[in-house]
């Protein structure tokens, strides 16, 4: 008996150790960025540096790990960053602040039965606060400020987003971020205004599985550090039958991209990216530029009096259709009348005894002159 006890407790522990082994094997790392990270990585793979290499080479069979991005931020508790809520409002009550504090009563997903924007113009506030956190990615060289965002598309039953790409999908606030963001902060890394290879690591976490294992990462961001010539080459040596298509993709010249209007678009923002002139970028993305080159946040509030100009002129459609009621519910409405009407039987109660109190006193007055003209013919 005690024999078997023991050969039992033995086949436990074998199996308990062999599944922390498996599961230490399945755990992803966490990608890194620079130079030395991936020197580290490909010297814990025991892959040899080619000749003249100062990274290592980490072959496509032994793909980097990539981290999802995870959405912290929800539509219950809409923010923005705390230097947003200063800037001033083109209207009175339109300011950031302002605009958000009326977040799910005048304008929103979740209204419900209040008087609010029709869903187009909710869309329009929305985009310009998806946008704004973009911009702040850019001025931070960093597209994980997106994940301050929802991540929800569909939430109680109700969805919500914007359709976008070839499916028509609807895309989270996150993702919508993060599809402006990741792309423009990868040119950046290839035009030299962006050191952080963790913008080139995003990138490529957009790519299909199939497309990605291809291409070793480590290499291909070394080769997009050294500009748009050797990333192109890289890209035609592992994908001979691509090179056409990502030349347009990437839009380094007005060659490649033809007559195609999307990529001479795209054209115009690497030129403005690469050369620091924001002007240059086209208009969707001038303040996003502008951040990148400054460094700075501080071009991102132009995004902020747009979404405050597009807000007054909305509510003051809504209020001049809504009886003067934007955001109300139609118990607050009901209400709202009540104590209007209350208001005003005060009102003309008030009125009325002030015009017999002053009736009262002409009345006096008039006495006392008419028993003093009599006293003067005496």
């Amino acid at each position: 008996m005690k024999k078997v006890i023991i050969a039992v407790v033995v086949i436990l522990a074998a199996a308990l150790i062999g599944m922390k082994y498996f599961a230490a094997k399945k755990q992803p790392g966490m990608p890194q960025t620079g130079a030395a990270a991936v020197q580290s990585q490909g010297e814990q793979q025991g892959v040899s540096l080619p000749a003249g290499s100062t990274a290592a080479f980490v072959p496509s069979t032994e793909m980097m790990s990539f981290t999802p991005a995870q959405a912290t931020g929800s539509y219950e508790m809409l923010a923005l960053p705390p230097a947003a809520l200063t800037v001033k409002g083109t209207c009175e009550g339109g300011s950031p602040k302002e605009i958000l504090e009326n977040h799910g009563k005048v304008w929103g997903y979740f209204t419900g039965r209040h008087n609010a924007f029709e869903p187009k113009k909710t869309q329009e506030i929305y985009g310009y606060i998806w946008d704004y956190y973009a911009c702040m990615a850019s001025a931070r060289q960093d597209s994980s400020v997106c994940s301050e965002l929802p991540g929800e598309v569909v939430k109680d039953g109700l969805k919500f987003g914007v359709p976008m790409g070839l499916t028509g999908a609807p895309m989270s606030p996150m993702e919508i971020c993060r599809k402006k963001n990741v792309m423009f902060l990868f040119k950046a890394y290839v035009a030299g205004k962006s050191k952080d290879q963790q913008n080139c690591m995003d990138y490529l976490a957009e790519w299909d599985s199939a497309i990605l294992a291809r291409i070793s990462p480590a290499e291909f961001c070394a080769a997009a550090a050294q500009g748009p010539d050797k990333l192109l080459a890289y890209g035609k040596e592992k994908m001979p039958e691509y090179a056409a298509q990502n030349e347009k993709a990437m839009a380094f010249s007005k060659k490649a991209c033809g007559s195609s209007s999307d990529c001479l678009a795209d054209f115009d923002l690497w030129e403005g990216i690469r050369t620091g002139n924001a002007d240059k970028c086209p208009p969707a993305y001038r303040a996003n530029c502008a951040a990148l080159v400054q460094k700075s946040p501080a071009p991102c509030s132009s995004v902020l009096t747009d979404m405050s100009k597009k807000y007054c002129a909305y509510y003051k459609e809504l209020t001049k259709h809504g009886g003067g009621y934007a955001g109300a519910t139609p118990e607050d409405v009901q209400a709202a009348l009540k104590q209007a009407a209350e208001k005003k039987k005060a009102e003309d109660l008030q009125r009325k005894q002030s015009e017999e109190a002053i009736k009262k006193v002409n009345e006096t007055v008039r006495k006392l002159m008419g028993n003093k003209g009599e006293k003067s013919d005496e």
